[in-house]
């Protein structure tokens, strides 16, 4: 049986959540300062390419287009470009679920309110930047470029940490677009500690 445009959704969150975990566990680990990042750096380019995934769910049950160059494609940077190109915007957007206001009650007969966290927003210019530095830990270290691997991290390693930080604020809780219906996507319920989407079609989007 064919999967909905949200059951696909869901599959790429979970995964995404699965990933972003696995980093953290890395992070902690007693292994060398290189080989956690460059473990972490592997994971993390997954995460962005399943986030380009994502848009595209999005756009063919949204917008019903996806643009020739995007579809069928695997690398997040390609896909982000075809987007950014052609001024189509689906990126998920940080939110918070709180308590709708007295006023919000009162006026627009809701209990709850979807509103943005623009300081977690990042753009696609951005997240390809993201995607093409995590690229830079895919590969044997250069001797003629870099001394050795204790030099490369020195280098490279708190910016790694930084932008995998920054896609998991960017990513863990969101509203999104799909099917023209909007919908709320946390990572790590509160409850339960699940990856959830849900319908957000008796709330207010701020």
């Amino acid at each position: 049986m064919d999967k909905t445009p949200l059951e696909i959704y869901v599959e790429l969150m979970t995964t995404i959540r699965r990933r972003l975990d696995v980093i953290e566990t890395i992070r902690q680990s007693q292994i060398d300062d290189f080989s956690r990042a460059e473990t972490a750096a592997f994971h993390g380019r997954k995460v962005i390419e399943g986030i380009s995934f994502a848009c595209l769910v999005a756009i063919e049950n949204g917008i019903k287009h996806v643009p020739r160059d995007a579809k069928g494609k695997w690398n997040a940077e390609d896909i982000l470009k075809s987007l950014e190109s052609k001024k189509i915007s689906t990126l998920p957007s940080p939110s918070i679920i709180r308590s709708a206001t007295d006023i919000e009650r009162e006026n627009d007969n809701v209990n709850v309110v979807i509103e943005g966290v623009p300081e977690n927003r990042i753009s696609h210019e951005d997240l390809i930047s993201m995607y093409q530095g995590l690229h830079r830990w895919l590969h044997e270290i250069n001797p003629y470029v870099e001394a050795d691997r204790k030099s490369f991290y020195t280098n490279h390693g708190q910016k790694l940490w930084d932008d995998l930080e920054r896609v998991n604020q960017f990513i863990e809780k969101h509203f999104i677009s799909i099917s023209g219906e909007g919908f709320f996507c946390v990572l790590r319920d509160n409850v339960d500690g699940n990856t959830k989407v849900s319908s957000l079609s008796r709330s207010k989007s701020a």
